[in-house]
């Protein structure tokens, strides 16, 4: 078990007003955790300045009764889209029945609402493809006969993804140990899966921002990965990626453009002259910079998978 170090950042015009009155060492070791007390447990720990963020579990028979109402509704639904492909494999011919249209819109909005309240669950969508999914579920389709196709094949992506990948907790996402230390603004969190560590740190970031007792106090935030290194190793013919308002000490020309446009995050895109390939070297050393210092929000390539190593820890104390 180890700690996946993450950087807390604030927005810059609460930051900026604490700087001005000296009080940033009061936003930090105070202000901070008095936020995360109107959502979470807060501890501090004996003879240390952590605070440990005690764990919020969900109710997973909620989740459970939710997911079963849906899979029901979805086997009718597969059930109509069986009818619907067979009659066309027959005879050409596509009708699609009201009851059908009817329930195909009450799945995909009933899933919608699955991925807001549990978000990580849409990891499924990134890493199960269509032939994984149809071999899994036994879904036949045909381009002709669309309707229908994107909610089964996204509803048994997530239950796939529930079976196999347990250990990313998508569903108790803030049931894990955590820590907020203020000397280095980092959340420690105490887990064998980056991702969830990752789907815990989408859930706070949501518990906070949602709160308006916990927006009174620090606004709006967000938690970045720090990273131990950012791989570009291959051919990229485009790169987007996103940098927040620095806490700490960036390239001054990036921290005066966000500071006097009073700028919370700056969206970079990088295209390669004429679709041919970027020079990567400069963009890997600008892109390590920023995600070793916890400023690198999203990135995304075109081209060959990026690298990324998220920082992890043993053990944590003040200076971690």
């Amino acid at each position: 078990m180890s700690y996946v170090v993450f950087k807390l950042n604030i927005q810059p015009d609460i930051l900026l007003n604490y700087e001005k009155s000296n009080d940033l060492e009061y936003l930090l070791f105070d202000l901070i955790p008095l936020a995360f007390q109107n959502v979470l447990q807060v501890k501090i720990i004996e003879n240390s300045s952590l605070y440990e963020l005690i764990p919020q579990k969900t109710d997973e028979e909620v989740f459970k009764n939710f997911f079963t109402e849906l899979e029901e509704k979805t086997l009718k639904l597969f059930e109509f889209h069986k009818e619907v492909l067979s009659k066309y494999k027959r005879n050409h011919e596509i009708h699609y029945s009201q009851d059908f249209l009817n329930l195909n819109e009450v799945c995909m909005n009933e899933r919608r609402a699955l991925e807001r309240k549990y978000p990580g669950i849409m990891k499924a969508y990134e890493i199960i493809a269509d032939e994984e999914v149809d071999i899994y579920a036994r879904i036949d389709s045909d381009s002709k006969v669309g309707t229908g196709i994107t909610h089964l094949r996204k509803f048994y992506k997530i239950k796939l993804y529930l079976e196999k990948y347990q250990q990313d907790n998508v569903i108790n996402s803030l049931d894990m140990v955590a820590f907020y230390n203020p000397n280095t603004e980092h959340v420690l969190v105490r887990s064998i899966s980056e991702t969830a560590a990752q789907n815990y740190i989408t859930a706070l970031v949501d518990l906070v921002n949602g709160s308006r007792s916990a927006n009174k106090h620090i606004g709006k935030i967000n938690i970045n990965p720090i990273y131990e290194s950012i791989t570009l190793d291959g051919a990229y013919t485009e790169i987007s990626y996103v940098i927040v308002y620095p806490n700490g000490n960036p390239p001054l020309d990036r921290y005066n453009i966000l500071k006097n446009a009073e700028a919370k995050e700056a969206e970079y895109k990088l295209i390669g002259a004429d679709g041919r390939p970027l020079n990567k070297d400069p963009i890997q050393e600008i892109l390590e910079n920023e995600a070793k210092k916890g400023y690198l929000k999203s990135l995304k390539a075109k081209g060959t998978k990026i690298i990324k190593k998220i920082k992890t820890l043993s053990q944590i104390d003040q200076t971690s």
